[in-house]
């Protein structure tokens, strides 16, 4: 069993289809397939059936599944720890993705940490949208990126950080819903000011919305987070958002926020890296360093509204 069989088993595994496998890996598909069945061979088993909507995984391949992913993710960070040891090694540029949101927690503690720890690497920032962060790492434009709600792939080692819940933020002048969580029915009749269509707060709110058989009365849309802070300091209407995107409006008295209850109403931030090429020494710290600064913002309650889901 080698590096280029798992990542074969976890393309078909992810995308249903040895043709699309093929396509994301940049190989034919006869050495794709004989990369799967040298593992088979290998394992005494059938990992896949094919059916006629193409490649499901049988009870053994669901069982190797989450082994592959962890075997890629400690291959490569056994890489990282033994290059480490070479003084100098971690030096160049490295692009990192970030929500906005995010940046202003993150950038510059991250930047200071990075000067102190790899004098000789260079980072690089760039912010945007979720959508857009992951276009951005699967083109190569970013070596890594902090992504919400994101889903597991056999492009990405995807590394879960936090989850954060919701919470509808209001000005002082419009009504006052309490610090008691609040559920989805309740902001029925209520004004909202939302993200434009399918960014990832947006598309969190109306999977749930769906689900339970809730229209929300969207009154206003924004694709930026500071044009629709305004909107609701201004009381035009209420917003949806985690408590660490308003913290600083919250400690002046602009705003005020009630938690809304529900698990399906988090949204979770995990560290994206690329699985289809060899990473660099410096872009494995960019991401050992933003792991510790995040868990050590949230233990020390400086993320606002932050539950780590990371490794200790």
């Amino acid at each position: 069993m080698d590096i280029k069989q798992l990542r074969a088993f976890l393309a078909i595994a992810d995308t249903g289809s040895i043709t699309r496998a093929s396509e994301t890996l940049h190989l034919v598909q006869p050495a794709l397939s004989r990369q799967l069945r040298m593992l088979e061979e290998e394992l005494g088993t059938t990992l896949f059936e094919r059916t006629a909507r193409g490649m499901d995984l049988t009870d053994a391949g669901a069982r190797l599944i989450d082994r592959a992913r962890r075997a890629l993710r400690e291959i490569d960070g056994a890489r990282t720890d033994i290059l480490a040891a070479n003084p100098g090694a971690v030096r160049g540029p490295v692009e990192l993705g970030l929500l906005t949101s995010h940046s202003e927690l993150v950038a510059a503690p991250l930047v200071a940490a990075l000067r102190a720890s790899h004098p000789d690497l260079l980072l690089r920032i760039f912010t945007g949208y979720s959508d857009r962060l992951r276009e951005w790492l699967e083109s190569g434009d970013v070596g890594l990126a902090m992504l919400t709600d994101y889903k597991q792939s056999s492009q990405l080692d995807m590394q879960p950080l936090f989850a954060e819940q919701l919470c509808l933020v209001g000005g002082p002048a419009l009504e006052d819903h309490g610090c008691e969580p609040i559920g989805l029915q309740r902001l029925v009749s209520l004004p909202l000011i939302l993200p434009t269509f399918y960014r990832g707060l947006r598309l969190i709110l109306d999977h749930a919305s769906e689900a339970q058989g809730v229209k929300l009365n969207v009154v206003a849309e924004t694709n930026d987070t500071r044009v629709q802070k305004e909107l609701v300091r201004l009381n035009l209407g209420y917003a949806v958002l985690p408590i660490s995107i308003v913290a600083p409006e919250m400690a002046g008295g602009q705003v005020r926020f009630t938690p809304i209850a529900g698990e399906e109403l988090q949204r979770r931030t995990g560290i994206a890296v690329s699985m289809m090429r060899r990473n660099s020494l410096a872009v494995r710290a960019v991401a050992n360093e933003l792991n510790k600064l995040t868990r050590a913002l949230i233990r020390e309650g400086r993320w606002v509204g932050a539950t780590w889901l990371g490794e200790d």
